[in-house]
């Protein structure tokens, strides 16, 4: 295998004895929406032996819902542990879309090479999805202006029933995708009821197809049962958020367990450049915000590390869900350090757990609650 660095990446070239490789994306820019769906296909493409293409769903407007699964094939009647990394689902966050694909070049190009990384493929399955919500993110790549870069919303339709200072019946378009799923959700909770407000729950929850597709998958029998840490990534704060946040003092009740694998992985990060993370749930840190993915995520499956990251740089400063690109990478290679800790802890509290092969027609009732075989 010849191994060339290109500034501050690694391509690898497959040799005579096989080897992993990964399309060309270029980590010191902001790339647009059909750089991120090329990676994705070109990287499953490029190493079918443990890279596997996901497509869980379509957004408003058609676009892929896009993802891979990273990881050798279990053996014959066995499932293997699962781990989840995504890129968040506002669309102004561009630099969490971009770390998660650093992610993607770090398990692709260490495999083989990295002896760390090669047991996080071979005893894990790890999912990345880099963009949650490509048509919010097609349309903040459109124009400079404030409105359109600073898009957090998907790209529903109108939906007139909005209100401003002096005015009702406005209409406006989106539904903020990590407000739209069923916990704490409710008409009557300003602003999030509000059409015109970035923070818009929708009309009801799980209106959204992109919301419907995470939720159908993490139930389905592919992932119900085995996945056991995920972080779904944004900008920005410097906060590692835990459950629950839809209302202040509500924990689930292994919080103990969850903040101290968050404060582990915290430090890992602050030894790294002095990156400092700070630690619990966003209703307790800054307010309440009903609705969203990963609370739902940990009230509703087994899966037991769920966790929010909200990216550097931190809350002392506005207007940072762009940071500019030359952080990415520095970004991405501290953050990669906290999702070792995560990958190690799992790892460890699962080598003795072997789940069964699920069955087409079980069903979420008929799947093991948390992982009681532990």
């Amino acid at each position: 295998m010849f191994v060339y660095l290109l500034g501050t990446l690694f391509v690898c070239v497959s040799g005579v004895n096989g080897g992993t490789r990964t399309p060309y994306f270029d980590l010191t820019v902001y790339n647009d929406w059909p750089q991120f769906e090329d990676y994705v296909k070109g990287v499953a493409h490029d190493n079918p032996s443990f890279v596997q293409l996901k497509t869980i769903g379509r957004t408003r407007e058609g676009r892929p819902l896009l993802g891979v699964r990273i990881g050798k094939p279990a053996a014959a009647g066995k499932r293997k542990i699962a781990v989840w990394f995504d890129g968040g689902n506002h669309a102004r966050e561009w630099p969490a879309f971009h770390v998660a694909v650093y992610f993607i070049e770090k398990l692709v190009n260490g495999y083989l090479i990295d002896d760390k990384i090669t047991k996080y493929v071979e005893t894990l399955d790890i999912y990345v999805f880099p963009v949650l919500n490509p048509d919010g993110f097609v349309y903040s790549r459109t124009s400079s202006r404030a409105m359109i870069r600073q898009w957090r919303k998907n790209r529903a339709p109108e939906n007139c029933t909005g209100t401003g200072p002096f005015q009702t019946d406005i209409c406006c378009v989106g539904v903020d995708l990590n407000r739209n799923y069923d916990i704490g959700f409710s008409q009557k909770s300003y602003p999030f009821n509000n059409p015109c407000s970035d923070e818009f729950q929708g009309p009801y929850p799980f209106s959204e197809p992109e919301s419907r597709a995470v939720r159908d998958f993490v139930m389905s029998s592919e992932l119900y049962g085995r996945l056991y840490a995920l972080v779904s990534m944004h900008t920005h704060g410097q906060l590692w958020i835990l459950p629950y946040n839809y209302h202040k003092r509500t924990y689930p009740q292994d919080i103990k367990e969850l903040e101290a694998l968050a404060n582990k992985a915290a430090e890992r990060v602050f030894a790294y450049r002095e990156t400092k993370y700070r630690v619990g749930t966003a209703a307790d840190m800054l307010g309440t915000a009903t609705g969203g993915a990963t609370d739902w995520i940990k009230k509703n499956t087994p899966t037991k590390y769920v966790y929010v990251l909200e990216l550097p740089p931190d809350m002392k400063t506005w207007f940072a869900f762009q940071v500019k690109p030359h952080w990415l990478i520095p970004i991405g290679k501290e953050t990669w350090l906290g999702i070792e800790v995560i990958m190690d802890q799992v790892i460890e509290e699962t080598k003795d757990f072997q789940p069964t092969e699920n069955t087409a027609d079980s069903t979420a009732e008929m799947r093991s609650p948390r992982f009681k075989q532990l």
